[in-house]
């Protein structure tokens, strides 16, 4: 389809730029109208250009968890107001600026065309992923969108609770860590090189400790530049190696999820995705299925597929479960009472939610821990140093009395 790129003004008189995708020059003019902006120029461009654009732009595109949280929640309210759809999005796509707002535009221009709206969301699944896409073409089948929408926006909501509380917990010790560091580095490559030329002139032996010291803050001032390079060597292989083998991949993500955790924090997040798709209607192989795409560990990933297939071909969802080795003997417990009570989103729900619950009493006490620890750290590597060079010092003012 033909690309046009558009200047126009709205009611307002405030410039809108950008393209809009039309079968002819008169119908694009028409859309750019029923969206309130009134175009000044409009000319199209070549189609190779404007679709690299579209992708480049499609690819790193980004939607902040608190954008898409009140994303939902607007959608869902507007919705339950009975308000019809098309006319939700362009009231929604007003109070949005910049991407978003063409995006929203975008959708709302295909839905009022005939689309469904779950066709037309998942032309940008980076935006709204393949759970909620799932999730809310189930909820148009069954006539439940704007309470599926609601549900969509406190699990958000909540998500961003739990981020927040991460963030928050290793915040400080980061904080105090990485202001170690460059006091160190200060110390190292600048006092300690200085203090050195004055050790030299006065021709004394100095303690092993001290020359130590002198040698790595010689090192660092020498040789800095190049350590930094090695160490971004270091991170790209690294980083390359874990994209690219596989082996060293699952080496890596299985140590990662023997950490108690970290594995806890992977599985409530799991668990909760699931249980809300269970709670929506979702099938439970494709529920499982889409649930673990929101688990950034391949071979966590990897066991939840080999579960989803062993329940296609019959097994009980408890003991394929188990058989993916993840989950304790109590979250299994659970899954096995849910199958047989008929309330199987429940019991998930509430293992997600007792997990939680146990990382979130975890993070505090590491974080209670961390804290004087790292300050205490900090103090130790500086007094050591400082210690190492004052100690010459104080032979030195005993020799001149």
């Amino acid at each position: 389809m033909p690309v046009f790129k558009y200047i126009a003004y709205d009611a307002s008189g405030r410039k809108k730029t950008g393209t809009i995708e039309s079968e002819a020059k008169e119908k694009a003019v028409s859309v750019l109208k029923s969206r309130g902006i009134f175009s000044d120029t409009l000319e199209k461009i070549e189609k190779e250009s404007s679709k690299s654009t579209g992708i480049f732009s499609n690819h790193f595109f980004r939607v902040s968890q608190k954008q898409r949280a009140n994303l939902f929640f607007k959608l869902a309210t507007l919705l339950e107001s009975s308000i019809p759809l098309v006319e939700v999005l362009g009231i929604i796509a007003s109070q949005e600026k910049g991407g978003l707002n063409d995006r929203l535009l975008d959708i709302k221009d295909k839905v009022s065309g005939g689309m469904k709206f779950s066709s037309a969301l998942r032309t940008y699944p980076k935006i709204f992923g393949p759970v909620y896409l799932n999730m809310i073409e189930i909820a148009e089948k069954t006539g439940s969108l704007y309470k599926v929408l609601f549900t969509i926006a406190n699990y958000e909501e909540n998500k961003g609770a739990l981020r927040y509380k991460l963030l928050s917990a290793i915040a400080y010790p980061a904080f105090i860590l990485s202001l170690g560091v460059a006091v160190v580095s200060f110390l190292l490559i600048y006092i300690v090189p200085k203090m050195q030329h004055i050790f030299l002139s006065l021709h004394k032996s100095l303690p092993t400790v001290t020359k130590v010291i002198i040698a790595v803050g010689s090192f660092m001032k020498s040789y800095f530049l190049e350590s930094f390079v090695f160490a971004v060597i270091g991170i790209v292989i690294f980083r390359f190696a874990y994209l690219r083998v596989e082996k060293f991949r699952n080496t890596i993500e299985k140590f990662l999820l023997g950490i108690s955790a970290y594995r806890k924090l992977r599985i409530a997040r799991f668990s909760s995705v699931l249980a809300f798709q269970l709670k929506a209607g979702i099938p439970l192989v494709d529920a499982v299925r889409s649930s673990y795409t929101v688990i950034s560990n391949h071979l966590f990933c990897k066991r939840m597929e080999e579960a989803a297939e062993n329940i296609e071909d019959g097994m009980a969802v408890d003991r394929a479960f188990e058989r993916a080795g993840l989950f304790d003997r109590m979250f299994i417990a659970s899954i096995n009472t849910g199958q047989r009570s008929g309330k199987l989103s429940e019991f998930i729900g509430r293992m997600a939610d007792y997990y939680e619950k146990d990382v979130d009493k975890l993070l505090k006490i590491v974080v209670s821990a961390a804290e004087p620890a790292a300050i205490l750290f900090l103090g130790v590597v500086v007094g050591f140093i400082v210690m190492s060079i004052m100690v010459p010092l104080f032979d030195i003012n005993q020799l001149i009395k």
